[in-house]
């Protein structure tokens, strides 16, 4: 299981810089998702974890297209009100492109588009949709079953929740306000980061 941080654009450029850096070794990847935020303070951003030694290849621009090349990196996150796959991809064919779903038709249409990767939710309650419906898992189960590229889920997802993620097919998760609005980030990223390997390593124990 891999672990993706979501950033909640709520903090300055050097104060979530320093969460980044602190928290970047227990993560796979995060999502750049500052909304706010110009495209200088992007720059900025990307420029001072790099200089940091962040990699790069752990860094997904959410949205931005125009941030992601004018940066050079090759991963976007597109929103359902963004552009299409397809668009990113005759344009940018040099960009690995995941999209945001919210049903299995949306998943299955990105995925024959050319999706990379998937981000499905929100699955569980989460402070971040109040009053919405969480989608919760028969959907996520039947995505799993019907597409090839990695799939994660996002919205209110516990530690507790990883290894019944795993366990129907999703491939990581990603965390937002969990980690970015912890009083510790590197102690709360770390949990989850020991929840995702522990649920690969009981899955590799179950088929030896």
């Amino acid at each position: 299981m891999k672990l993706i941080a979501v950033t909640n654009d709520r903090f300055k450029v050097d104060h979530l810089t320093k969460i980044m850096i602190d928290t970047e070794p227990f993560v796979d990847y995060f999502i750049i998702r500052e909304r706010t935020k110009t495209v200088n303070e992007y720059i900025e951003l990307i420029t001072a974890l790099t200089e940091a030694k962040v990699s790069k290849d752990k860094l997904i621009v959410n949205d931005r297209v125009d941030v992601a090349v004018a940066s050079n990196i090759q991963r976007v996150q597109l929103p359902g009100h963004g552009l299409s796959i397809s668009q990113a991809k005759d344009n940018f064919p040099q960009l690995l492109a995941g999209k945001s779903v919210h049903s299995a038709i949306e998943a299955e249409r990105a995925s024959y588009a050319g999706a990379n990767w998937l981000l499905y939710g929100h699955v569980f309650e989460t402070n971040c949709k109040r009053g919405v419906e969480p989608r919760g898992l028969s959907e996520l189960q039947e995505i799993s079953k019907k597409v090839t590229v990695d799939l994660y889920a996002i919205g209110g997802i516990k530690t507790e929740h990883i290894d019944m993620l795993h366990d129907i097919g999703v491939n990581g998760i990603a965390v937002m306000s969990t980690i970015f609005e912890s009083d510790d980030p590197v102690s709360a990223t770390k949990e989850y980061y020991e929840a995702c390997r522990q649920a690969i390593a009981y899955q590799k124990v179950e088929r030896s």
